[in-house]
């Protein structure tokens, strides 16, 4: 069961409608999405790229962009070093690619993440060192190591260093490396109007202030693409300039004549992705195919793949990557389906933190099987797997309990732990899994409510209110993400006039409902622990055993949102919940 709960506002939902000639049911979505002047929906519905707040208000941008320059003028050696997901690889072309256009002598440098572990280590730099490099750039890591930044003035490299993490502090005082720029919004020093940018967004915004500088405006449809992909799979808040970055990044990867890089077009041709692209393709295709690489191979793969000039060797790179992504998600369906079976075995009322060790799970994918658990049973989840010395783990929170705080609890029988509230990785020895798994359970203070899921709807509707007209209106939310769902409404009482199960193990039904003696067209994509839950739930298990074989009737309440059927164009309404 999930607690269903809407805002409410007082607004002129009429006037919201006549000023933009919408529904009033629309006017009402944007006012709860928090937009509550004419100024704000505007810049919602228009997300113009004209409306970008300058880059030289982001503290050491300008200095960067000094040294930058010096650099490519001077011919030093420059060397980017990245990270190995995908806001990484992207923030790390982006770098590349831009500074390549002015002629610059730049090499990069991914970490590898089993070998390596995350961000820029000292050796790293004496690796630089050794290889006669002048000046090296961090993108998407760099604010939390020290000796790496130390190791770099004493060998005398010019050192940049762009992030978007949250700044280290101790006793409430921000810990900054000793680099010759640090351009990172999240400093308190920083009054860039927006600090949720991810780290291809803080490096777009200084390839950008070094194309104007210029005159060029080539960067745009070079480089905000791989901006707009990194800030959808990095799970930024998808509003403010993060909307007009994947807004527009959007376009340009829709539209082949502008968006030429040969890497990109191969790996959208063999997902077979054609004409518009939308945030989904973004964070359910290509994202994992890039992230792939990292995950069983070298994520600098995937980095080459955008730096290929040659069509046929693209091609064949773009197609390993989708390969690798197929095993990814067999690795990590086989490991999901291991976690359930173990938690069936588990009091989740007695041990409310979820604590598995699946010893021959892929360390790589840990963190997403902890997430697709974290999703199915609403606890926080904790998911161990054989590292090199000892386990390895990848957590996943619910609100309500800070992952990292609950880690500083075991620290001393932990190796090493890092992350923030909703998500943590780890490491300790196999003979104090029991000591840990028992000691984050006694030390659980989440409450009944808390373990209950909280779904958001936007209003109550009727499905014969509802039309395509509104739907049309409802996809200028696009691009949808991280703080900007699809809009969600809820109505009482539907009668389920039939069921058809369909799908791989027929997981997915498709519905006829009745609302107001009208019959419409529904799909429930997770049929037995939603409306088949809810239907239990109301008149026993036995009731959906016979409404699966044709015997149907029953009413239920629904969470749904609408959406046209693209095969067949008519009107029909996804469920989100069942009650």
């Amino acid at each position: 069961m999930k607690r269903w709960v809407s805002k409410r506002y007082n607004a002129n939902y009429k006037a919201i409608a006549l000023r933009y000639n919408i529904s009033e049911i629309f006017a009402e979505v944007l006012v709860k999405r928090g937009l509550f002047t004419a100024d704000a929906m505007d810049k919602y519905l228009f997300p113009d790229i004209k409306e970008m707040y300058a880059p030289e208000k982001m503290k050491d941008l300008e200095k960067a962009c000094d040294i930058i320059k010096a650099s490519i003028s001077e011919k030093r050696k420059i060397m980017v070093i990245g990270d190995y997901d995908v806001d990484g690889i992207m923030s790390s072309y982006i770098f590349i690619h831009g500074l390549e256009m002015f002629g610059a002598d730049v090499s990069y440098r991914i970490p590898h993440r089993v070998k390596d572990g995350y961000g820029i280590r000292d050796y790293m730099v004496d690796e630089a060192y050794e290889l006669g490099i002048q000046t090296i750039i961090t993108c998407d890591n760099g604010i939390s190591a020290i000796d790496a930044a130390r190791r770099a003035k004493e060998l005398g490299i010019t050192y940049i260093l762009t992030d978007h993490h949250e700044v280290p502090s101790e006793n409430e005082v921000e810990i900054i490396p000793p680099a010759d720029a640090v351009v990172n919004p999240k400093q308190s020093a920083c009054n860039y109007p927006f600090s949720q940018l991810c780290g291809a967004g803080v490096v777009y915004k200084i390839l950008s202030h070094i194309f104007e500088e210029c005159g060029d405006n080539r960067y745009i449809n070079e480089l905000l693409p791989f901006a707009a992909v990194a800030t959808v799979c990095d799970v930024v808040p998808l509003e403010d300039e993060n909307r007009i970055i994947v807004s527009n990044g959007i376009k340009i990867l829709s539209d082949r004549n502008l968006m030429k890089n040969i890497g990109m077009s191969s790996l959208l041709n063999e997902l077979q992705i054609d004409g518009q692209v939308s945030s989904g393709d973004l964070g359910f295709k290509i994202g994992p195919c890039i992230n792939a690489a990292g995950r069983l191979s070298d994520a600098a793969e995937g980095l080459k793949l955008l730096l290929e000039k040659d069509n046929d060797v693209a091609v064949k790179c773009a197609g390993k990557l989708v390969e690798l992504n197929e095993i990814r998600k067999n690795m990590t369906a086989e490991a999901e389906r291991k976690a359930v079976n173990l938690i069936d075995k588990i009091d989740l009322n007695e041990r409310p933190v979820i604590v598995l060790f699946l010893k021959d799970c892929h360390e790589s994918v840990a963190g997403i099987v902890a997430g697709r658990i974290k999703e199915r049973y609403y606890r926080p989840v904790y998911i161990l797997t054989k590292g090199e010395n000892g386990l390895k783990g990848s957590g996943r929170s619910i609100h309500g309990y800070h992952m990292q705080s609950e880690l500083m609890k075991c620290k001393d029988i932990l190796i090493e732990f890092g992350g923030h509230a909703m998500a943590a990785g780890f490491s300790l020895l196999e003979e104090n899994l029991e000591l840990f798994a028992d000691t984050l359970n006694q030390n659980c203070r989440l409450t009944d409510k808390e373990l209950l899921e909280k779904v958001v709807f936007d209003r109550e509707v009727a499905l014969y209110d509802m039309n395509c007209e509104i739907v049309k209106q409802l996809d200028y939310m696009q691009p949808f993400g991280e703080s900007n769902p699809k809009a969600v409404f809820a109505k009482r009482e539907v009668v389920v006039k039939s069921v058809y199960m369909c799908g791989r193990d027929n997981q997915i039904a498709r519905l006829k409902l009745e609302d107001g003696g009208k019959i419409f067209d529904a799909v429930d994509f997770s049929a037995e622990s939603c409306i088949g839950a809810a239907i239990k739930e109301r008149y026993g298990t036995a009731e959906w055993e016979n409404m699966k074989s044709g015997i149907c009737g029953q009413s239920v309440d629904i969470l749904y949102s609408p959406e046209i059927n693209e095969r067949y164009g008519n009107l029909q309404f996804k469920i989100i919940d069942c009650r």
